[in-house]
């Protein structure tokens, strides 16, 4: 492998974390000052519809389950070799897919408004909730219409940045004018409508950017469908995390009512913002990763991946340290215009932390068995996870509510999570599944002194400043600490972290340079 393959690749990495870092942020932002208005302005039970109704669309959009995924590691090979006319077959045989997938999303949609309104047990207007899940569905019938085929191919191309790019401008608009329109006190439904609309902006920016950059592509191309032959694979996998992901809400809101559901999705929405955060990073590997994968550089990808699990657990104690310690003053903060439900629930943070935690542990050697392609190898995997959490969730939701699903998705989530890390250090890695688990329980050591030691202190805020001061000094603390810790327990990994980090930030400067040298 030549260095200027090792400097594009860096090239690539660095940029992918930094726009989806951004597009992370600018959601997760954007996911925190809305449900607040809509708890404001329409009430808990109007937020807890709208949750449950984003739940039920993505389960919708199980059609289109395995397509991206399946089809970006036909990719990887093809784009390493300039295969012009390959990847052609293949993007014309995605395109192809997911407008066939966006007819029955679209079908199942309309089904679903006009259903839907009559299982609700609060006195809602039928017709208003009709048009609601309508103007919702927009956003998700544009990803297989529009965005899918645009979206696959950058990934695959090590490009994610675009895709983030243009995420980041639908986003921006559709948020600013939805707080707008809130806070002009405008209909919930007209809001969600005009909110979807304008999101659709993103798809011409990816228009703009494949049709510029990849002028080869040639619709006239036959079609290959054995491209995506591990769709199937892939969707058991989509099906079996939406399953998990979604039954939570829908089980707490048909048997706790909307407003549990309410309650229920602000911690969620926190914790989820921290995993999409961390999943910045690991998101940003799955490309190049595969890319070294097809180059069959065995010693090089356990060099990369001993550095990213490494650095990745780092990162996800310090954020999730932080997190516990601030998340009831946020949540205080956050919900201080309800006067409807209690937000307050010191169990829901000790129990999020732990399923959020679990989650993030799998990523690293999720992101190998993913750009290996191992779908097939590891679905009925995915599908007891699935059956856990599922039978779990059933047998304690009516006992113990909310906790009773939070604590049938933990034991879930601790099975997975420990296959997942051995599978992908012994059938692909071929590694020592010890050296990640060692990682792992010294980490998680730190983490629970820590968290105990912060119980003891009482925090007296008064607004997002304060909070955002306190945050920023823990956060600084717990990274000296989880540093300081992971150093000692490995010198030799955190030179090497620290090496990978520095070269970055030198090709960065020296491609800044040259780009001056250039206009000069």
């Amino acid at each position: 492998m030549s260095s200027k393959e090792n400097v594009s690749r860096t090239k690539m990495a660095f940029k992918n974390v930094i726009f989806n870092f951004g597009y992370q942020f600018v959601n997760t932002f954007a996911n925190i000052i809305v449900p607040p208005l809509i708890i404001g302005y329409f009430g808990s039970v109007i937020n807890g519809l709208v949750s449950t109704i984003k739940q039920i669309i993505n389960y919708i959009q199980i059609v289109g389950s395995g397509i991206s995924e399946s089809t970006i590691v036909s990719l990887y090979k093809p784009l390493l070799e300039n295969n012009e006319k390959k990847i052609s077959s293949i993007y014309n045989a995605t395109r192809n897919s997911f407008n066939k997938a966006g007819l029955i999303f679209s079908i199942c949609a309309i089904i679903l408004s006009f259903v839907y309104p009559l299982i609700i047990k609060e006195d809602l207007n039928y017709f208003s909730i009709v048009f609601l899940i309508l103007s919702l569905c927009i956003a998700g019938a544009s990803e297989f219409f529009l965005l899918g085929k645009y979206r696959t191919l950058l990934i695959a191309d090590q490009k994610q940045y675009i895709v983030n790019i243009a995420q980041i401008i639908g986003l921006f608009l559709s948020t600013a004018f939805t707080v707008l329109l809130i806070n002009l006190g405008v209909n919930i439904v007209i809001v969600q409508l005009v909110s979807s609309i304008l999101y659709l902006m993103r798809i011409l920016v990816l228009f703009i950017y494949v049709r510029k950059k990849y002028t080869y592509l040639n619709p006239n191309i036959k079609p290959d469908y054995s491209a995506i032959s591990k769709r199937k694979d892939a969707m058991v996998h989509q099906i079996a995390s939406l399953i998990i992901f979604g039954s939570q809400t829908l089980l707490i809101a048909n048997y706790c009512g909307l407003k549990e559901a309410s309650v229920y999705s602000v911690y969620a929405l926190i914790f989820t913002g921290i995993n999409t955060i961390l999943s910045t990073f690991s998101s940003a590997m799955v490309a190049g990763m595969g890319n070294l994968i097809v180059s069959s550089d065995k010693e090089k990808v356990n060099k990369v991946y001993n550095i990213y699990e490494y650095g990745y657990y780092i990162l996800v104690f310090v954020f999730y340290l932080v997190t516990f310690i601030m998340c009831l003053p946020f949540i205080k903060l956050y919900t201080s215009s309800s006067v409807d439900a209690n937000y307050i629930h010191f169990d829901f943070v000790i129990l999020f932390s732990i399923m959020g935690i679990l989650n993030c542990l799998r990523t690293p050697p999720a992101t190998v068995i993913n750009a290996k392609g191992h779908y097939k190898e590891t679905k009925y995997r995915a599908l007891i996870e699935m059956t856990l959490c599922l039978v779990g969730e059933i047998f304690l939701v009516g006992k113990y509510k909310v906790i009773g699903v939070l604590i049938a998705t933990i034991l879930a989530y601790l099975y997975r999570t420990i296959d997942v890390i051995i599978y992908s250090n012994r059938i692909i890695l071929s590694r020592n599944v010890f050296e990640t688990l060692k990682k792992i329980l010294m980490n998680i050591s730190i983490f629970i002194l820590f968290c105990y030691f912060s119980t003891k202190v009482e925090f007296n805020i008064n607004n997002y400043i304060e909070w955002s001061i306190y945050a920023g000094v823990i956060f600084v603390i717990s990274s000296l600490i989880f540093v300081a810790f992971n150093y000692f327990y490995s010198r030799s990994t955190m030179k090497e972290l620290i090496n990978y980090l520095l070269t970055v930030i030198r090709r960065k400067n020296g491609s800044q340079k040259n780009i001056i040298k250039k206009k000069i």
